[in-house]
């Protein structure tokens, strides 16, 4: 019997259960508490969820939480476009000595885990994580050591963030969770509360291809949610969500055929770009992932 998208769609859009929520309260405190209970880690030391699990976007089970254990005690600085070989004074600030190495950091943070948790749910060898099972009413995580980051985008000008680095050394990934938190609640406000339910949809019709095996499972819910926001806000809010599934696909499908459009879009903080200078994230690839999903529900003939 052919499926009823729309009451599908109607229970995929839903967001994690009160318990799932509490289960994810519980992970982000152990971790905290781990963290505050290591003598080698000063209190400034922030603990935070982020990701999907903190957007509101995440589909249940989907992901382990991620947790930014993120280190304030000084702050890595970035330039970007026109403060690019600007000095500290022309930017704004004062350099300081840095206490602690990145990999100092990471070991540190790895010696609270395996002293609260013990050596075998804590896994150390992840390149940017370091994953601690689950346990009672909680979830797995995905603890990141990471160093608060100012990106200047002009002189007394910048974005709070953090920066990762690999333990293996290769290049450090900024992120800016906070402004991806924020600008998807305006986003998500701006679209009647679509744009998130979009992406909950999104993330569980994918992972049904994944089951059946029609796709490869290589394309990280954070990347379906990335596409999604570059989305126009009047492509949602229809009667019906399926015709919001209709508009969205649509919309990447063709999107992601042109080089000008895609290149053009970012990640939800609006400060990273989505496909350009990012030779590891290939259009062609997230463009075959949406013609599936959307051969799935049906594309249209006319």
């Amino acid at each position: 019997m052919a499926r009823d998208w729309e009451v599908w769609l109607a229970t995929a859009s839903g967001p994690a259960s009160p318990t799932e929520e509490q289960e994810r309260d519980r992970t982000e405190k152990r971790i905290r508490d781990a963290i505050t209970a290591a003598s080698d880690l000063p209190s400034s030391v922030r603990v935070y969820a982020k990701g999907s699990y903190a957007n509101n976007t995440n589909v249940r089970r989907d992901a382990d939480v991620d947790i930014a254990v993120e280190w304030n005690e000084t702050i890595k600085v970035d330039s970007w476009g026109d403060t690019a070989g600007m000095t500290p004074a022309q930017l704004g600030y004062t350099p300081v000595a840095e206490p602690v190495t990145p990999a100092e950091f990471r070991r540190r943070v790895e010696r609270a885990m395996v002293s609260a948790f013990g050596s075998g749910p804590v896994e150390t060898t992840p390149d940017k994580h370091i994953g601690v099972a689950a346990g009672t009413n909680s979830l797995d995580a995905d603890v990141v050591p990471c160093f608060a980051l100012d990106r200047y985008d002009a002189p007394r000008v910048y974005h709070r963030g953090h920066r990762i680095y690999p333990k293996s050394g290769g290049t450090p990934v900024d992120n800016f969770p906070k402004q991806n938190y924020d600008n998807g609640v305006t986003k998500n406000n701006a679209t009647r509360r679509r744009y998130k339910e979009i992406v909950r949809c999104v993330k569980r019709l994918v992972g049904e291809l994944y089951d059946d095996r029609i796709i490869p499972r290589d394309y990280p819910g954070y990347l379906l949610e990335c596409l999604v926001y570059n989305v126009p806000n009047d492509r949602f809010g229809h009667t019906r969500r399926y015709d919001d599934m209709q508009a969205v696909f649509r919309y990447l499908w063709n999107g992601l055929g042109s080089q000008s459009t895609y290149n053009a879009w970012t990640e939800p903080s609006e400060l990273l770009m989505l496909f350009r200078g990012r030779p590891d994230r290939i259009p062609a690839n997230a463009r075959n992932v949406i013609e599936k999903a959307w051969q799935r529900i049906g594309i249209p003939s006319a």
